[in-house]
């Protein structure tokens, strides 16, 4: 049975007479609901740690015969929004183009998982991602746009991640994070912006819509 955990507030509402009286309103949001993960059948906490270290590993050096051997047909990166229109698709080729797009504005690129939860079908990692801006980090639009670029600062930089992994036949079907970005932002340089930088960015991002439109990606 899942576990609801409602909240309830007293609202002041009007009399006949025009006079105000404190009344208990009903329960209201915020509603949380956590409900049991279902088992995953025939594979174990071992198993599951393993291939969620070894698909977190392929993000930084895998190629696409390592995704194929961890992630589902129909796997989905639920972070892919902001990300290239190649890594919005279903299954391995869509993780990778996740992985090049991570790779082309960050060298020296890392994880570190500190802790590791397994519920289920669900897998959660806590730690961080390192490394340095030495390239574009073109960011899009939903609709498959490029919205703007961060020119390489060159800076290092050591962020808090976590990553929910849920599994289907013993491989990843789906995927989303919750990131530090502002920090990423912070130690990057990308914020304050400095007038130069921002020079720089517009120029990166004209850079990036002209090699976008190229090669016909997106909608440039």
């Amino acid at each position: 049975m899942a576990t609801v955990i409602t909240a309830s507030r007293n609202s002041t509402t009007a009399t006949a007479t025009g006079a105000s009286a404190s009344v208990a309103a009903p329960a209201v949001a915020p509603v949380i609901v956590r409900a049991p993960r279902p088992a995953t059948t025939g594979l174990d906490r071992g198993v599951l740690v393993d291939v969620t270290v070894r698909h977190i590993r392929a993000m930084v050096e895998g190629d696409l015969d390592d995704f194929i051997a961890l992630t589902h047909p129909q796997a989905v990166n639920r972070e892919a929004l902001s990300e290239p229109p190649a890594a919005r698709g279903l299954g391995p080729a869509a993780f990778l183009a996740t992985a090049h797009w991570l790779r082309t504005a960050f060298s020296d690129m890392s994880f570190t998982i500190e802790e590791i939860l397994v519920e289920g079908d669900l897998v959660v990692t806590h730690g961080t991602m390192s490394g340095r801006h030495t390239g574009d980090l073109v960011v899009w639009t939903p609709n498959g746009e490029i919205e703007r670029a961060f020119a390489p600062t060159g800076r290092s930089f050591t962020v808090n991640h976590a990553h929910f992994l849920r599994f289907r036949d013993g491989l990843v079907v789906e995927h989303w994070a919750v990131r530090d970005d502002q920090g990423l932002a912070l130690q990057a340089g990308w914020i304050p912006p400095t007038p130069a930088f921002l020079l720089r960015c517009a120029i990166a991002t004209r850079r990036a819509r002209r090699a976008a439109k190229a090669a016909g990606t997106g909608r440039a």
